[in-house]
């Protein structure tokens, strides 16, 4: 189903002028599936290259012709992708792009997308150079590519010469488990050269973090049908709440912000849409903010939403308890998705439902 919706969107595309992130992505996919027509590869190359707006855009296209064998309109999309690259070096980061993208992502992608394809227009030392001081704060975006930068650089196991407990690490990351305590780990470098290594730990607090946060405040809250506000220490099984959601930036400013509220293990969402004002008659008070997207999953409720604006803005549910039981709630948070340092969460909680 996910192939036919591909083809369908290139079948019945619009022609455009600028943009085409869209149109790339699905003829990469569908290239690396054998799926795709070499005339419409063809075409966007030699008729529409100019108008693949973004560097990771063009190195799509060229990823796609690769898997084809055409590897010399490939290279033509990977250097204009290293063209795009450069005329926005140096310019005002754009902090709104509707692929979530920033020119950090770009590089990455680029790099990953040229090392896969075997492409020689695109010079991968300085490309590569120019990902070693992205932090501290990276996207969802950028850490990704990142990674598959890093995993695309490694030529064979073991060509980084580092050890761990006198064992070859034969990959771009190792990971560890040790429920029972800190071990100590020795890790070396037999190599000729510096290495550079990242620890990253991760673990559940013995004390649960307050609510905090950079940028914005969120803040969870339960009422019952008639707008009574609730707590979930004592709630009996099949009662039917509304989870309200509150969102208050701490400036003016554009963001394209992502809400994770996970659900405690006696609550499921009730209704699978989001409250609109006047739907329940006690809680027409609540003025509940479109979304781009949303999802309600058994264990937490999503949104994404764009907001232009320093006043709060506020997101509903339905949930229902289930089983009776004493439950953990985790922190709801909020992450603006191009700034990853502006983020917000709750205080975590304890849920308790009786029979």
């Amino acid at each position: 189903m996910a192939m036919d919706n591909l083809r369908n969107r290139i079948n019945y595309a619009p022609d455009f002028d600028e943009g085409g992130e869209d149109i790339a992505y699905a003829l990469m996919v569908l290239a690396r599936e054998g799926a795709a027509s070499m005339g419409d590869l063809r075409y966007y190359v030699d008729v529409k290259a100019a108008a693949f707006t973004t560097p990771l855009a063009a190195a799509q296209l060229g990823a796609a012709l690769a898997s084809y064998g055409d590897q010399t309109r490939a290279d033509l999309m990977f250097a204009r992708a290293m063209k795009r690259i450069a005329e926005t070096t140096g310019t005002e980061q754009s902090l709104w792009r509707a692929d979530y993208g920033t020119r950090l992502r770009d590089r990455a992608g680029v790099l990953a997308l040229a090392i896969e394809a075997g492409s020689t227009a695109v010079n991968t030392n300085a490309l590569s150079n120019s990902l070693t001081n992205a932090g501290p704060y990276m996207s969802t975006q950028e850490s990704a590519w990142t990674l598959m930068a890093t995993a695309a650089l490694i030529d064979a196991p073991g060509a980084n010469g580092l050890t761990l407990n006198g064992g070859a690490v034969t990959g771009p990351f190792v990971r560890k488990f040790d429920a029972l305590g800190l071990t100590p780990q020795a890790i070396a470098n037999t190599g000729n050269m510096d290495t550079d290594i990242t620890l990253t730990t991760v673990g559940v607090h013995v004390v649960p973090e307050p609510a905090g946060g950079y940028g914005y405040n969120i803040q969870r809250e339960y009422f019952d049908l008639d707008g009574n506000l609730v707590t979930l220490d004592n709630l009996a099984s099949g009662t039917r709440l509304v989870a309200v959601l509150t969102i208050a930036p701490f400036e003016h400013g554009e963001a394209r912000l992502m809400v994770d509220d996970p659900l405690p293990a006696g609550l499921e969402i009730d209704n699978p849409n989001l409250l609109r004002s006047g739907d329940v008659r006690s809680l027409d008070w609540l003025n509940t903010a479109s979304t781009r997207y949303r999802e309600f999953r058994s264990d937490r409720f999503l949104a994404a939403v764009d907001w232009r604006s320093d006043q709060p803005f506020q997101l509903a549910y339905m949930v229902r308890a289930i089983a009776p039981g004493s439950y953990h709630h985790p922190a709801a948070s909020v992450e603006d998705m191009y700034r990853p340092q502006y983020r917000a969460w709750t205080d975590t909680g304890a849920m308790q439902v009786t029979e």
